[in-house]
């Protein structure tokens, strides 16, 4: 099937369904598409066998294949997200688990920036929060003027018309990787600013830290580090989860970086990240930039 016809029929189509029906049924569609997905299947389970040699090749393949069908899910979440917009139907979507943590700190006039792996379908913590009353704004590679990035154009389409669904939705600033750092301090003042733990790439300015990692070093962007102390902002954790029960967004007490060099709030993240990977790797994204990430740390 076409990316074409996935993201301008199939998806829509889907999102007028009911929410269940809609998601077993691209559930479906993302394990009849497991077959078109071989090389990259193939190199999650690569990669999941070097961290969990314990697991034998059929739970490797089964979570490869559940990560595949996350991917779909995350993929409608596009469509739906767009009309759930109070709390009560946004509830259909997904729970916030300790959210004082956030909320709290906004009360008491901190700078809050959220930050979390590239796991579970972790744009949707953005929606559940601005459905409580709190903007929230991110930095993204996507979303600029050319497809930089190489993308088929169907997907680069799709990545637009995503990103400024969200931005509509979550109400804060989208602002893109790359351009000037300084509307992020002026946004924290308003908004809670959401920074992910990414791969390293060449030409990062923020600069990295090699931290243990799955068992070996790796090497993670320290840009999260860095705006928080520039800012002045207490770091919340956060990490979405799906289950059968639906999504859970859980947020983790407040990590305050006055006090903290770079790489001890970088390795605080890390730390949890990792806890978060080796209890659900079917959830993690990164499988494939592991190799990258480990590389840059030897």
């Amino acid at each position: 099937m076409s990316l074409g016809f996935k993201y301008n029929f199939l998806l829509p189509l889907l999102a007028h369904f009911p929410q269940k029906i809609a998601y077993r049924l691209v559930s479906f569609y993302g394990r009849l598409s497991i077959q078109s997905h071989k090389e990259t299947r193939g190199a999650i389970i690569d990669q999941m066998r070097s961290v969990f040699p314990e697991l034998q090749a059929n739970e490797l393949e089964r979570t490869a294949d559940y990560f595949l069908c996350m991917v779909e899910r995350e993929a409608l979440d596009t469509w739906f997200f767009k009309t759930r917009k109070t709390p009560q139907q946004v509830e259909q979507f997904i729970q916030l688990e300790n959210f004082h943590h956030v909320t709290e700190a906004r009360k008491a006039g901190r700078r809050v920036i959220i930050s979390s792996g590239h796991f579970g379908r972790f744009w949707m913590a953005g929606v559940g929060m601005r459905a409580q009353g709190v903007s929230v704004g991110t930095i993204t590679r996507d979303g600029g003027e050319t497809n930089e990035h190489g993308l088929p154009e169907a997907e680069y389409q799709y990545r637009l018309k995503k990103l400024a669904w969200l931005q509509q939705c979550f109400g804060g600033p989208f602002l893109v990787e790359g351009d000037l750092i300084r509307p992020i301090y002026r946004a924290l003042d308003e908004h809670v600013m959401g920074l992910f733990i990414d791969v390293p790439y060449a030409g990062d300015k923020n600069g990295c830290v090699t931290l243990p990692f799955l068992g070996k070093q790796a090497r993670f962007p320290l840009g999260p580090a860095k705006v928080a102390k520039r800012a002045n902002a207490l770091i919340v954790p956060f990490y979405v989860f799906e289950s059968r029960a639906g999504l859970r967004s859980t947020f983790y007490p407040p990590i305050d970086t006055e006090l903290l060099t770079e790489e001890e709030i970088m390795r605080q993240l890390v730390r949890l990240l990792e806890m978060q990977i080796r209890e659900f790797p079917e959830q993690w994204w990164l499988w494939q930039a592991l190799p990258l990430m480990q590389q840059s740390g030897r």
